[in-house]
């Protein structure tokens, strides 16, 4: 896929690299990046996975994928982590404070793009929606409204 269109406003993401199953989108207006990643094997089989980039946004179902057009929608100069784990549903990672420019410095590919997300993440709570906001990790929809407030303010 060269390009998605999100629901909610209609939002196009280029693509600006790809692996395979996995990915790296970019919308220059609202300075949003998504990486989207699959599991490449299933660690009790071994076996390859056939789920494709379509798949991890098929398997965002429900109230799941309007949360996460809101991240990626409303938000600005964030970066979206989508995986999609072996035969189940899709989760995300919505890090608003990690500016997509931070990591473009580098020529990256889609598990560059990856470690940087994941290295710029505080430690991550064990819930399959998380938003990071102010330096920690919330369950999506959890942010305590002075962090929110806060952030809003930061962002105007």
């Amino acid at each position: 896929m060269q390009k998605i269109t999100l629901g909610l406003e209609g939002t196009e993401f280029n693509q600006i690299v790809a692996n395979g199953e996995n990915a790296v989108y970019y919308n220059d207006e609202l300075n949003n990046l998504i990486i989207v990643r699959t599991d490449a094997i299933n660690d009790e089989t071994l076996n390859k996975n056939d789920d494709t980039i379509e798949d991890v946004f098929g398997y965002l179902v429900g109230d799941r994928f309007e949360d996460f057009c809101v991240s990626a929608e409303y938000f600005r100069n964030s970066t979206i982590l989508v995986h999609k784990p072996w035969h189940t549903t899709t989760d995300f990672v919505a890090n608003y404070d990690l500016n997509p420019k931070a990591l473009f410095p580098f020529k990256r590919s889609v598990k560059g793009f990856t470690r940087a997300f994941n290295k710029a993440c505080p430690e991550l709570v064990p819930f399959k929606l998380i938003e990071v906001m102010g330096g920690k990790a919330y369950r999506y929809g959890e942010i305590p409204e002075d962090v929110f407030e806060a952030y809003d303010e930061g962002t105007q």
